[in-house]
Parts: C-alpha cells; structure tokens; sequence
C-alpha cells in the first residue's frame, strides 16, 4: 500500500490517456483496390500487418505507462511503514531547552543560534490541517502563547523573539508537561520534538508515560564540551571587612576539561575597575584556588567580581559577590555604672584611627537635653531607672526604626524596668544581679546562634569554639516566647535576648559588663567585634559580603525602616531594566521578595532614586558541567522504546516525512520512466513505416 505526500497530481494520471486518444484519431480508412498480380502476396502481407500492430500496441501501452509512472513520482508515493492514518492532521509539541549552558560556543557558532535553526527546519514540516506547542524550558517550563495548540506560524513567531536563559535547566518537567499535553491533543497523529544539549546532570529521575502512539524525534546538536573553565565559589573568609584595612578575596576554579591549563589570568573587580590580576595553573578536571587582597576607602555599599580570561563557554567566567562597610553612624551611650567606656573603647579605640563610628557618651541625667533622632544606637548601660517621659521618647525612636542596646545593671530597678521595657519587650527582669558575691563560681556564655548576623562569622573565625566567657553573678529574669534568643549562660538562663518593636530591634545583655561581673571585654579577639557587629545590626547596616545567591532561587532582602523611606522600592537588574516591589512588615524589618532574578550580575534596591541595597547573582554551578548523555541514555531516561534521531545539519524534511508516511518512492519512480523511455525508443526505431489498415 502506498501513500502519496502531493495527491494532487494524481490527477495529472488522466494524461495516460493521450497517447491513446492521439492513436485513435490517428487511424486512416483507406480504399481497397484488388491487383491479381499481388494476390499470392495476401497470406504474408496478413502476417506482416499482425507483428506491426502489436509493435504498435506494444509502443501505446510504453507511452501510457511512461505518463503514468512519471506523473506517479511528482505525487511523492511512499512505502508502507508510515503510522496510521498519516494523512491526517498532527499534535505535536517541541521542548526547546534554552538553559545557561546552550549558551556554549562550538566550532559552527552559539549551540543555541544553531538549535534554533533546527527547529526552524521542522517548523517546515507542518501543514494548516497540523497543529503544535512550542515550550522553552529551564528550571520552569514556559507557555509564551499559553498551555494550548497553535500552529506553526504562531511557533515561529515565539521561535523568533526566543533568548538563551541563565537557569539551570529542568528536563522532567518539562518532558512531563509534554506527555500531559499530548495526551490530551486532538489528533491521532501524535510527535514529540527535542532540542537540546542532553547535559548529565540534568537527565530525569523519573518521567510520566508518553503513550504508544507518540513517535519522539531527538534533534542532534555539537556538544562539544571540552574548553572550559568555571569560577564555583567566592571566599571572604570571617573578615569583619573595615574602611582603610586590606581584606583578602578567594575563589576557586574548576577545570572541566581533561587536560592540564598552565597559564590562566584572573581578574579582580572592584565597583566595576579592574584593580589585580594574576596568572595561574590548573591540573585537568582539578581545580585551584587562587587570592586577591584590596582596600576600600569609602563607606557605603560595594560590588566586584572574579573574571577569567575568555573560553568556550563564557557564561560562568565571572563571579560576582558584594559588601558592605557602614556609613559613618551616630551611637549615644547613656552610662549608669562607669563600664560604658569598655563599649566606647571598643568601636573607637584611638581617636586617631580612622573609624565610622562616632560615639557620646552621657549620664543618665542629662537625656532630658537629647535629641534621639540624631543617632542611629542608643546604648543604655547599667541604669537604675528610666523616667516615663525619657521611656517614651526612646520607645518611639525604636518604633521608628532605630535600634538599643540595653546591658542590665547591678543597680536596674526590677519595677522600673518591667513597667517600660519589660512590658513591651516580653521580658521581666525578677531580680538583678546580686552587688556581693565571692567570685569562688562563675557561669559561661554558650550556645550562640551562629545563624544571626552578629555571630555568623564567628563559626569562621573560631574553628574549635569560642572562648570562654565567665560570669560571677547573673541577674534572674523571666523570658517570653516573642524573643529570640542568641545565647545562653551555663545555666540555661538567655544571655543575649533580641525583641521586634515596631520598626526598630531592641538587644538585651542580661548581665553588666563591668569587669567586677565578667571578664567578656578582656577577650580582646571577641569583644570588639561582637560590640562592632551589635551596633552595625542595630543600626541596620552589618559589615558583611555575600556572594551565594543563584539564578532560580528566591532572593529575599531584609531592611529596616530607617533604610526604606516608602513600603515599595525600584528593583533595577544588571541590565537596567527596572521594576517596582513590595515589601512586608516582619520583626522590625522590611522584606522584599525580588523579581525577576533572571541574568548573573549585581542587583540594585532603591528608595526613592537613592541606593538603599545591592545583592550579588550567579549563575547555578551545575550549569558549567557540560557533560552530555548519549541519545540512548537519553531514551532510557525517558523510558521510551524506541525515538529517530534528526542528524546535525541534514535536512529534518525528509526524515520526518519518512517517519510520518513511509520511505519516498519517487526516486524509484523516476527511474522506471527513464527506463520505460528507452525501452520506448529502441522499440520505436525498430518499427517499419505505419502499413495502411484496410
């Protein structure tokens, strides 16, 4: 049984006919005149007559079915072989993998531009009666037109406006989807198309079932993987990073490639100028860490990134990451037992050293002539009581997004204390610290949460543990449950107590700080940063970089209401484009959710066109693994008995068509009319002259 890809010049099989018409109106009627003398020649001629008419039968029939077979081979036959009912319309849809690593350049050009000329090519193969779903997928799975059929135009346009991403590509997903969709298409004819790079690690853990009458097509593509280098990690190790002081950047380096690579440059960025570069080695599939030192001169926020000399793959060359040195801030410390100083030394230390910080201290008998608004901190250290109007000039402060530091005294009056604090903080203060004690016992701090900005370079710094703190007399105080604890004292009591209040945070120290009562200020490796990093908390502005955030996940910024002048912000991408952002009230700060977190590079929040906030993203580490699976790898991954396999930089046309319809015929066709022609032609030379017919 044969299928025809043109039908329609089947009707051009009429002209068989002509030769036949032409020999019947060819025909003469002649008059027949009897010669005597010619009559013993009757018997032969009759003889001759008959061989010249099945010549000329015999040339009729060669000339028909040379206009037939020729006629048959313009109508495309092909075998059987091709699914049921392949005349009928088809459903089909084509995942387009446009994940980071289709951005790769191979000998012929960018992967993506040239598996985006091979699904042009099968765009060609459908018809009006046709219908088709084109997906592109990374880690999400997209619908440009919407989870429905179009047809191929509609595909080309999406085609056309189509762009390699940065995410990390989800293939199951996406496969899924796709059986979801054919399974419910109209047509009994069903495909399924695939382009892309076949990466390794991204094969499916499992896949939902195509069914049995779907044919799948794998698009072959040069996935050359061999060529790169990838920056994988930043490491600015427990630096509390401060202005005027060199601070060291490390990053590691990853060899994909199975061989050695003995001079490599890299390049180190700071706000955007290129300030060292250094060559280096790397072993085949190993990898090196190399380090940069710098300084900065300026507060405020700042960027950079690592960036290798140019390869095949571009995209994870650079690594970018973030920091910030606090601006110049006002701290006012209020002094109630003398251990104010041990605070004041601590954030600045000489007066000739160039600090941020800029530090009063008073005595409680001054705060009815200060202005609260003018300082970022306020401290109170050891004071006995609080009058109520000085409470809720401090409170309001806190509620506008200021922030306290409140060190419990051997003389904090317990009633004074819960009527104010206390009862806003959810903590009661049952008795202070006793004022005689003998020194024979103390308490240690411990368990500290590591996960809050205040100690989470500590786990860095201190490897083994953290030194021992001691503690000869502790107040007795009853904690609520809307605190948060960062540490504990030996005896289970919390020793460091945080509190939201409004949009400001209140930070406890359930114990003086007077040398009398604990050694905590001696530690010199310890103390200083602790109290630097309370105050740069507080004050909304820790010191700290990061470099660890990836397209395709969430990003989410913490700001405190000081920083934020309206609840929405101006989210701007590295590539300037700019969207509005809404952010929700938690425990004192702001957050924002940002989106879109779409391309590598540094992120900008603004308030009111001012800087407020700037975040580091990079491109997921599995996208620089470029190993690829083979096509029957792939098929077992995907569960299929059976899928064709498109060749790179053939045409898709004829493949498909076989697949759809059969092996094409007219090759052979062809062939036969050129044979049937020269059979024709020595047949015709052969002949004697047309004999008249009585």
């Amino acid at each position: 049984m044969l299928n025809f890809l043109n039908p329609a010049f089947l009707i051009a099989t009429a002209a068989a006919l002509i030769p036949l018409l032409i020999h019947l109106f060819s025909r003469r009627k002649v008059r027949v005149i009897e010669f005597s003398s010619l009559k013993h020649l009757k018997e032969m001629q009759k003889r001759q007559v008959r061989r010249i008419k099945i010549r000329q039968l015999l040339l009729l029939l060669l000339r028909m079915l040379i206009v037939l077979v020729a006629v048959l081979a313009f109508a495309r036959p092909a075998s059987k072989g091709g699914y049921i009912g392949s005349h009928a319309g088809v459903s089909s849809v084509i995942l387009f993998d446009r994940s980071a690593s289709m951005q790769r350049q191979v000998k012929d050009g960018q992967l993506f531009d040239l598996a985006r000329t091979g699904a042009e090519e099968i765009l060609k193969n459908f018809g009006e009666s046709d219908e088709l779903i084109f997906i592109p997928f990374d880690r999400q799975t997209r619908f440009p037109a919407g989870e429905r059929f179009f047809s191929a135009d509609v595909a080309g346009n999406i085609l056309d406006e189509l762009t390699p991403g940065y995410d990390a590509g989800n293939f199951q997903e996406a496969f899924n989807k796709a059986a979801e969709l054919l399974s419910g298409a109209g047509n009994l004819n069903k495909e399924l198309y695939l382009i892309t790079d076949r990466q390794r690690y991204a094969l499916p853990d499992s896949v939902d079932s195509l069914g049995d009458n779907v044919s799948v097509y794998f698009m072959d593509l040069p996935v050359e993987t061999d060529g790169n280098c990838g920056i994988v990690d930043i490491d600015m190790g427990g630096q509390l990073i401060s202005l005027g002081t060199p601070f060291s950047i490390g990053a590691d380096i990853q060899n994909y490639d199975s061989f050695d690579k003995p001079q490599l440059l890299a390049s180190l960025f700071i706000d955007g100028i290129r300030v060292m570069q250094t060559e280096f080695a790397v072993e085949a599939s190993g990898r090196q860490s190399i380090r940069f030192k710098h300084t900065v001169n300026k507060t405020g926020l700042h960027y950079g990134w690592v960036e290798l000399s140019d390869d095949a793959y571009l995209s994870d060359n650079r690594y970018y990451f973030s920091f910030r040195i606090p601006d110049r801030f006002n701290v006012l410390i209020i002094d109630g037992d003398g251990s104010g100083d041990l605070i004041r030394l601590a954030l600045n230390p000489s007066e000739n050293l160039t600090r941020y910080w800029s530090v009063k201290t008073i005595d409680p008998g001054t705060i009815p002539e200060v202005e609260f608004r003018e300082y970022d901190v306020i401290v109170l250290n050891g004071l006995d009581s609080l009058p109520d109007i000085n409470y809720s000039q401090l409170m309001k402060f806190v509620d506008e997004g200021g922030g306290l530091f409140y060190v419990l005294g051997q003389t904090t009056d317990p009633g004074n204390f819960n009527a104010g604090f206390g009862r806003r903080i959810d903590l009661q203060l049952v008795e202070p610290p006793p004022a005689s004690f003998t020194g024979a016992g103390y308490y240690t701090m411990e368990r500290f949460d590591y996960t809050h900005p205040i100690f989470s370079r500590y786990a860095d710094i201190y490897s083994d543990s953290l030194p021992t703190f001691r503690f000869f007399a502790l107040a007795e105080i009853d904690d609520g449950s809307g605190n948060r604890d960062l540490a504990f004292f030996s005896n289970g009591a919390p020793a460091l107590v945080e509190s939201s209040v409004g949009l400001g945070r209140i930070i406890t120290l359930t114990a003086p700080l007077s040398p009398r009562y604990t050694d905590l200020s001696v530690e010199h490796n310890f103390f200083p940063p602790f109290i630097i990093r309370t105050m740069e908390y507080l004050a909304g502005g820790v010191s700290a970089y990061e470099s660890e955030n990836f397209i395709g996940k969430n990003v989410r910024r913490s700001l405190s209401g000081r920083q934020v002048q309206y609840g929405s912000v101006e989210l701007i991408t590295p590539d300037n484009r700019a969207y509005t952002i809404s952010g929700t009230e938690q425990t004192g700060q702001i957050i924002y959710d940002c989106r879109p977190i779409d391309i590598p590079g540094i992120y900008q929040l603004k308030s009111n066109d001012r800087l407020i906030d700037l975040f580091p993203v990079n491109l997921p580490q599995s996208e620089s693994d470029l190993a690829a699976a083979d096509f029957d790898q792939l098929r077992k991954a995907l569960k299929l008995d059976e899928a064709t396999t498109i060749p790179y930089n053939e045409s898709a046309e004829t493949l498909i068509s076989e697949a759809r319809f059969g092996r094409e015929l007219w090759k052979i066709f062809l062939w036969a009319a050129a044979v049937l022609m020269l059979v024709e032609m020595l047949l015709a030379r052969e002949s004697e002259p047309e004999t008249d017919e009585s």
